[in-house]
């Protein structure tokens, strides 16, 4: 009994330690290569510059796309918690804070990985802000339930947060 409160609390030390990471957290350059392509892509850019605007909750940075000195939308990074470890996304914006592209970079599970599939995640693209928040209008996946609750709260922060940049 005791060892199993030791062993929560060990764990709950870890996933607490770990949340700070995001201040010293730099997407690797295989990272970038691939949200450069998807950003090129999704908002139809030839040269443009990204730049770092916020930091929000120690969890999320928020990257400005700009192309000719005129801000073509956002660009937003993050790792979120699933059952056991964290997993990396990334979301491009336009500037009416519509979701353009949304991939799952890493995920380290071995149950929930279906939240990487692109066919699920085209449906963010017609996600709208409410007052319910993104869970009412994503659907659900069997055995991700952690991950889809985790990368729905994460989006609704990044919507509210936008709104204030």
């Amino acid at each position: 009994m005791l060892y199993k409160f030791i062993a929560t609390i060990s764990i709950s030390i870890g996933v607490v330690a770990s949340l700070s990471f995001i201040d010293s957290w730099v997407p690797s350059n295989s990272y970038w290569e691939k949200i450069n392509k998807k950003i090129t892509h999704s908002l139809s850019l030839e040269d443009y510059e990204i730049n770092k605007i916020h930091i929000a909750n120690d969890k999320i940075v928020y990257y400005e796309i700009i192309e000719s000195g005129i801000r073509k939308g956002f660009l937003t990074i993050s790792k979120a918690p699933s059952k056991y470890h964290f997993f990396d996304f990334f979301v491009v914006f336009d500037n009416n804070m519509h979701i353009e592209h949304i991939e799952i970079l890493k995920y380290r599970e071995n149950w929930g990985y279906e939240i990487s599939n692109k066919r699920w995640l085209r449906q963010f693209s017609r996600l709208t802000k409410n007052s319910l928040g993104s869970k009412s209008q994503i659907q659900a996946i069997s055995g991700a339930t952690i991950s889809v609750n985790s990368l729905c709260h994460y989006i609704d922060i990044m919507l509210d947060d936008l709104e204030e940049i």
